[in-house]
């Protein structure tokens, strides 16, 4: 997954420059409870990685990954946590709260980086099922829904205000460990797609701040008829920077 979406992400830009920064999901079939003490670690590790990227001069940061409520009190039951539905929904929110509001400072923490999040495969809005980062709204923040290759909503894109661009994410190729090529689809693929647009305009003005990068990237979408996918033209955000 890692490999994939870094290969979209750097795509054509022989000037592109890739910094990783790992997220780890518990591998088992029943994960490992989450906790009050995991989350104010994960909190933690939000703050460090973001100061890494800010000590090594990174200017956009893929994001194709969230979490959701509705995880972490599934994964509480799974563990059988919690001796009903209702005390294990209280201890859900105080766990999710530490994620949402840790993450959400560390991203504004940096209004230098542009951060671009996958909006998430649910096909449902991403407020309304509480997904972090997806529903957060920052001026530094983009979140990217799907299309395929007609520039259709895929059947799995999430949506909602807070989407603000949509790019392909359908069977879309990239290289993978070993040196081989596949397609995979999803709002992971769609994410990098945005960030590669914006890593080309950067190699063009390299002084170009969030703001800017996001009126660039904004000025060059194709809307839909109904208004309700806006969906990136690289192309043009490229000749609005030329003629700048």
């Amino acid at each position: 997954h890692g490999t994939h979406v870094a290969g979209i992400a750097i795509d054509g830009n022989p000037y592109a420059r890739a910094l990783g920064a790992r997220v780890t999901f518990d591998y088992r079939q029943v994960p490992a409870p989450p906790s009050i003490e995991q989350a104010k670690r994960a909190a933690d590790n939000y703050m460090k990685t973001v100061k890494y990227f800010q000590d090594h001069g990174v200017r956009t940061v893929n994001m194709s990954w969230g979490w959701t409520f509705a995880e972490i009190e599934g994964m509480l039951e799974a563990n059988g946590i919690g001796k009903d539905a209702q005390e294990r929904r209280e201890m859900t929110r105080e766990i999710f709260t530490i994620y949402k509001d840790d993450l959400h400072a560390a991203l504004k923490s940096a209004p230098e980086i542009l951060f671009v999040t996958a909006a998430g495969n649910e096909d449902s809005d991403v407020e309304f099922d509480q997904v972090i980062p997806s529903s957060f709204e920052l001026p530094n923040l983009l979140v990217v829904g799907a299309v395929d290759q007609a520039g259709e909503e895929t059947s799995f894109t999430s949506f909602g205000q807070q989407v603000r661009l949509h790019a392909n994410g359908f069977e879309v190729e990239s290289v993978v460990p070993g040196g081989g090529r596949m397609q995979a689809s999803g709002t992971s693929m769609a994410s990098p797609n945005v960030v590669n647009l914006i890593g080309k305009l950067l190699a063009i003005k390299p002084e170009l701040s969030p703001t800017e990068l996001i009126s660039l990237i904004e000025q060059g979408i194709d809307k839909s008829a109904d208004g309700r996918i806006l969906l990136i033209n690289p192309r043009k955000s490229v000749e609005y920077l030329l003629k700048m």
